[in-house]
């Protein structure tokens, strides 16, 4: 009966500890979390990439890689509940130029970055670890003031993260490198600007894995760091122009990542989303609802006036039809493409370009109409003309400072030399997409890019509504194997015939 008594009143003494020490474990972890959240990243080089690493706990543990603004890159590289995080934060362009002209420089960062970035994660480790365990002590002790719980609280913070350390370390995959993951436009094309389009065949380790992956990125920084510069202070409206998708999926995923990746203020789209116009098809459209900016259409030869009405129906779509409208503060035309030929196999002779050039009429008499509208109270003159075949534009010519079309699958880039009117004909953001010719070249291994353009109009100034830049958008084909971006800048123009400055 006494060690029953004395094991009763013992049950009781720790009953009343327990809510104290379930007190003391959650102000530390309150405390840790803060102290995590403020523990400073660990910065480096490799090669000639600036890279902040830092870790976070999460339930999808692994290695990210962020590329702003193309995506990111992620590796299974262990199990434990932790999350190794690095961002590139600048490049030396002249250094990264540099290292792909030298295999000398390329076996020296193969030796190199897995021990830079090795150091990195453990300098990160060792400031999460310090910030953690001083914030829940402090914790602790500002709510409690006494030093056992303070101590205890430290040295339990200290103990976890050792093991969550551990875990790391003991689950950790070398070979993970060999199968990384992709999100953004870079799921597209796994790795960039053909620097290594035989990556995948090439990793052989951990060691010329990562050299593989700098190098890749390397690239793409590189190229973009080549892109010449927009003129200083100039507020830009970004416009994507794409053409041509004929039911590709993959395509519209590319115009989705361009646009949240990119700023993109609205999406024009000249024509042949589908195939045939049919029905069915037109139940594939329902991702264009969900950009979340305009999309504005005109008809090309493969779309039936059903697939203008779904994607008219669409929430933010704009189908013009010899129309005007205002989008993204940009005055834009557009005309559907007056014939209607599903499937494939239409012609390209005289009497088809006469067509065209009827339409292309009728639109001239449209921006016309508009500009003159009321002269007490001008209208602000047209931007941009749409118009799907460009095969006979003369009518637009002296009338619109740009027209946008499709239709031919590969790009084309012109100025009328005795108008100033500029042509910019986009190749294929679906890579020909879903049909006969499409699948052949697929088959063939020589499929076709799939292309966009990311156009920048001035928006305010003396070239208010002007085309001041355009970047060209390339993805490796159905193939997946790379991504280029190539700028132009276009000098102010002299004034022509109806080239207003909005």
């Amino acid at each position: 009966m006494r060690w029953s008594g004395a094991w009763r009143r013992r049950l009781r003494r720790a009953a009343r500890r327990a809510p104290s020490a379930l007190g003391v474990a959650g102000v530390a972890l309150v405390g840790g979390g803060l102290g995590w959240a403020l523990a400073p990243p660990a910065a480096t080089y490799v090669g000639p990439l600036e890279v902040q690493v830092s870790l976070t706990p999460g339930l999808d543990p692994g290695t990210v890689v962020d590329l702003p603004p193309v995506g990111t890159v992620s590796f299974d590289s262990h199990d434990a509940p932790l999350v190794v995080r690095g961002r590139i934060t600048s490049v030396d362009v002249d250094a990264a130029a540099a290292l792909l002209d030298s295999p000398q420089g390329l076996l020296g960062l193969q030796v190199t970055a897995p021990r830079v970035l090795e150091d990195a994660v453990v300098r990160a480790a060792a400031s999460v670890a310090l910030t953690t365990t001083l914030g829940a002590a402090a914790g602790v002790l500002l709510v409690y003031r006494r030093p056992r719980p303070t101590a205890a609280a430290g040295a339990g913070t200290l103990v976890v993260l050792l093991v969550l350390a551990a875990g790391v370390v003991r689950t950790a995959d070398p070979t993970a490198l060999q199968q990384p993951r992709f999100d953004g436009l870079l799921s597209r094309a796994p790795y960039l600007a053909g620097a290594g389009r035989d990556v995948a065949q090439r990793l052989e380790s951990y060691r010329s894995g990562l050299s593989d992956l700098v190098r890749s990125v390397t690239a793409l920084y590189a190229v973009a760091g080549d892109l010449p510069a927009l003129p200083d202070s100039q507020q830009t409206t970004t416009v994507l122009h794409v053409s041509d998708l004929h039911l590709n999926p993959l395509g519209i995923d590319v115009v989705a990542d361009l646009v949240e990746q990119f700023g993109v203020d609205a999406v024009v789209d000249t024509g042949d989303v589908t195939t045939w116009g049919s029905a069915p098809e037109s139940g594939t459209l329902a991702p264009i609802g969900a950009l979340g900016v305009p999309y504005v259409f005109v008809r090309g030869n493969h779309d039936s006036a059903g697939t203008a009405t779904a994607l008219a129906a669409l929430p933010n779509a704009v189908v013009l039809e010899d129309e005007v409208a205002e989008v993204a503060g940009l005055v834009v035309a557009g005309i559907g493409d007056p014939r209607f030929t599903p499937g494939e196999g239409e012609t390209d002779d005289e009497d088809q370009r006469a067509v065209v050039g009827a339409a292309a009429g009728s639109l001239a008499d449209t921006v016309s109409a508009h500009d003159r509208a009321d002269p007490a109270d001008p209208a602000d003159p047209v931007d941009v003309a749409l118009i799907h075949d460009p095969s006979n534009l003369d009518a637009l010519f002296g009338t619109v400072p740009l027209v946008l079309a499709g239709h031919y699958h590969h790009r084309v880039v012109r100025t009328d030399p005795d108008s100033g009117t500029r042509v910019m004909v986009e190749g294929t953001t679906g890579g020909a997409g879903l049909t006969a010719a499409g699948l052949t070249r697929l088959e063939q291994g020589a499929p076709l890019a799939m292309s966009a353009t990311l156009l920048r109009f001035a928006s305010g100034g003396p070239r208010d509504g002007e085309l001041i830049a355009f970047d060209q958008v390339t993805v490796g084909g159905l193939g997946l194997t790379s991504v280029t971006i190539e700028r132009t800048v276009v000098p102010p123009s002299a004034d022509v015939a109806g080239a207003g400055s909005g």
